[in-house]
């Protein structure tokens, strides 16, 4: 669901219940909720008024989302006499109407034109034979209900202000049809062009007579009046829409590590930021771009490491799964590990395998170079890659909510118990950080092993997350093992609680009174400097449950 102006998304927004805040990647912010008795998913988000900007967000959404279907839902200025405020025109075509040649003769125009699918049609014509108004309460100065037209829309990036102007009749000249004009339509259609499957719906309300009486017009309510007719008429139509089948299906949890192996050196590789698709031993990835470290390329001596999150393109037309993909290129035979950096990614596939840790897509290597994907959980609402702990962190000096907590809380005494199987090996992840969960409101999980396939090495993980013993300062670097993931834990759970991680220079951490004592005791047991101090991860766990238990009886925060 798209809109332009405040007026129009908060009309839309009021019919939405379990909203959350979603941030794509280039910093488009949009509320994600559902509509009450649908079960539909919708993603609102404002576009701002001109073409350009509406079809910018209208393809960035399209594609984070894989959507179904797009709406834009707002107001327009009416062209022809028999239209009144209030009413709803849904666009059988949209004309962009700047499409053309101008020369000594005159403009002569060169239409583009989007016209309204067949299934869409119907889906119009049937929601207009029904009573779209049964729920809308009258408007204060419009009296009766609006009525629905189902006629084409002229576009374009001028505010119409007057019939008389130059726009005005160059309309009425060359898309006499017309029976409103908006100046958002035209740009989200041609995003939605590039999408065959996607299916489109443009519902205007009629706020004003594209003259200038407008402002009076506005100033009296006709554009709230007009967004809210033109949402309740969306969701009308959206009560008939169904999925064309083309949800997002996971694949089947795969349990075998392929091995492809062939002797040679390949040429210079190219960085992955620089490429959408890449192909790894005749399979096909979609990347994915991510906060964090989740697209990202680096240099360590003579390894260069990569990883992202990624979605297998399979030769048929099903859906591929997500994945965790990773290479290592190993550029000199010494990589100052202390062990083969290449073999370490094939230990850590058998680790996954043998630990029930997560499920093994592909394993590759060649003369200089190693290839890991390990599944990555979909988020079957969305049907997207899941989203890590760190979208459920809050920012300094906001602490997270009773709510949020619970569910951060429950989260990792999750990932504990897998830890727990690497533990009893003697093994340890020993670089959790909030990119390293793969969790939401119902599933929590490592997206790998982390460092559990090396030696420990001082100075290893780098950063806030890092504990005592894996700097350079406490000691010999071999004490770092499993008390490390439980100190690391422990960082998080501060995080989630203070809006900050531990860092230098920053006060121990000190329970609030408004928490419930098991949590504050257990990240203050976490996080003591000694690791013979803290405790193992199954007692660690046991207090997150016991936190958990407490959580569930602090009243919801408003």
């Amino acid at each position: 669901m798209l809109t332009a102006l405040q007026v129009e998304y908060e009309a839309m927004c009021h019919h939405l219940t379990d909203v959350r805040a979603v941030e794509l990647p280039q910093g488009t912010l949009l509320d994600v909720g559902r509509v009450s008795g649908l079960d539909w998913q919708v993603a609102l988000a404002a576009t701002g008024p001109t073409n350009t900007r509406a079809a910018l967000i209208a393809q960035s959404a399209i594609e984070y989302f894989e959507a179904e279907a797009v709406f834009f839902v707002g107001v327009a200025g009416a062209l022809k006499d028999d239209l009144r405020l209030g009413d709803v025109v849904v666009a059988s075509k949209v004309y962009g109407y700047h499409g053309g040649r101008e020369g000594g003769d005159g403009f002569s125009a060169r239409p583009v034109v989007w016209e309204a699918s067949h299934r869409v049609d119907q889906l119009v014509r049937s929601a207009c034979r029904s009573n779209p108004w049964a729920l809308l309460p009258p408007a204060p100065g419009f009296p009766g209900q609006p009525r629905v037209h189902f006629e084409p829309i002229a576009a374009g990036d001028v505010l119409v202000g007057s019939r008389d102007s130059e726009t005005a009749r160059r309309i009425r000249r060359h898309y006499n049809d017309a029976v409103a004009v908006d100046m958002e339509s035209h740009g989200v259609a041609q995003a939605v062009r590039m999408h065959e499957a996607v299916r489109m719906l443009i519902v205007r309300g009629i706020s004003d007579f594209a003259g200038p009486e407008k402002a009076m017009a506005d100033a009296a309510g006709s554009q709230r009046t007009a967004s809210r007719h033109a949402a309740a008429f969306a969701l009308r139509v959206l009560r008939d829409l169904r999925p064309t089948g083309r949800a997002p299906q996971e694949r089947p949890r795969q349990h075998t590590a392929f091995v492809v192996s062939g002797p040679g050196r390949d040429p210079e590789p190219t960085a992955w930021e620089n490429q959408p698709v890449i192909k790894e031993d005749e399979q096909e990835y979609l990347l994915y771009e991510g906060s964090g470290d989740l697209l990202r390329e680096f240099r360590d001596g003579d390894v260069v490491r990569r990883q992202a999150v990624a979605r297998v393109l399979p030769d048929r037309g099903s859906r591929g799964p997500y994945v965790w993909l990773r290479q290592v290129i190993q550029e000199r035979s010494s990589s100052g590990w202390g062990s083969d950096p290449l073999t370490a990614l094939e230990q850590e596939a058998r680790l996954c395998i043998e630990h029930r840790g997560p499920d093994v897509v592909q394993l590759s290597r060649r003369a200089d170079t190693a290839t890991l994907a390990l599944v990555w959980p979909a988020d079957r609402r969305l049907g997207s890659p899941m989203g890590t702990l760190r979208d459920l962190l809050p920012s300094p000096p906001v602490p997270a909510d009773p709510l949020r907590l619970l569910v951060i809380v429950k989260g990792l005494s999750t990932v504990a118990q897998l830890l727990g199987r690497l533990h009893a090996e003697g093994l340890a992840h020993r670089a959790l950080q909030p990119t390293a969960v793969v969790m939401n409101q119902q599933y929590a999980t490592l997206r790998d092993f982390g460092l559990a396939a090396v030696p420990p090495r001082p100075g290893e993980h780098a950063g806030p997350y890092q504990a005592p013993e894996q700097g350079y300062r406490f000691g010999s670097a071999s004490q770092a093992g499993p008390a490390a993931d439980v100190y690391q834990l422990g960082a998080l759970l501060q995080h989630a609680l203070t809006g900050r991680p531990p860092a230098p220079g920053l006060p121990p951490y000190r329970p609030s009174g408004s928490l419930p004592y098991s949590l504050a005791q257990a990240v203050t047991d976490a996080l003591r400097q000694n690791p013979a101090e803290r405790p193992d991860i199954h007692g660690f766990r046991s207090q997150l449950l016991v936190a958990t238990r407490d959580l569930r009886t602090l009243p919801p925060q408003r």
